[in-house]
């Protein structure tokens, strides 16, 4: 014998075994399982065709907290490279922010201020010098006076030998002329 319990039928000890569910429940189940299946076989060819390892976003932008959100929301107007060049201290980030805002740049007031300490710490306001360890192909472009093709260089050298201790270092780089550095000498920083 079975009886129902709770919407499904069950086993009634040795009287008989019911195999039959309820019409409504196998079919809810095959339904999502169908789904699921066809849903996991749509998904396979685009995780086969990934590459192993994405190149990360604006790799001349330095990492660190606030960069994800700079270029989430940035990006969706200009490219978040353009802030490499405008060095400014937190009230000239907060202006330009804030009329960013204006021109309709969507995040949450977190966010904005999380994207402002971001560039506070990383885009300071231009002392006059330029730390060749640590600025950006466009920052020693703009305050050395390099080509890009150049302050590209220097970066990759750095990259690849480590930090530059002097202007001999410095002059070590292919295709930049040692006396661009000579001439700025003293608005460099190591």
């Amino acid at each position: 014998m079975a009886r129902k319990a709770s919407g499904r039928a069950e086993y009634t000890r040795g009287k008989g075994a019911i195999v039959k569910r309820l019409a409504t429940e196998l079919t809810k189940i095959s339904a999502w399982a169908i789904c699921s299946c066809a849903y996991f076989m749509m998904l396979t060819p685009a995780f086969a065709q990934q590459p192993a390892a994405q190149k990360e976003q604006y790799p001349e932008l330095p990492a660190g907290a606030g960069k994800d959100t700079l270029v989430r929301v940035c990006s969706k107007c200009h490219s978040p490279d353009n802030v490499i060049a405008n060095s400014q201290d937190r009230a000239g980030w907060e202006a330009t922010i804030t009329k960013m805002a204006g021109f309709g740049a969507v995040a949450s007031d977190d966010e904005f201020t999380e994207i402002l300490d971001y560039l506070v710490k990383n885009f300071p306001a231009n002392s006059g010098s330029v730390n060749v360890n640590k600025a950006t192909a466009a920052q020693l472009a703009s305050g050395v006076g390099l080509t890009d093709t150049e302050a590209a260089a220097v970066v990759d050298y750095r990259k690849k030998n480590g930090d530059f201790k002097s202007i001999d270092d410095l002059k070590k780089v292919p295709d930049v002329d040692g006396k661009k550095w000579d001439a700025k000498k003293e608005r460099l920083t190591f």
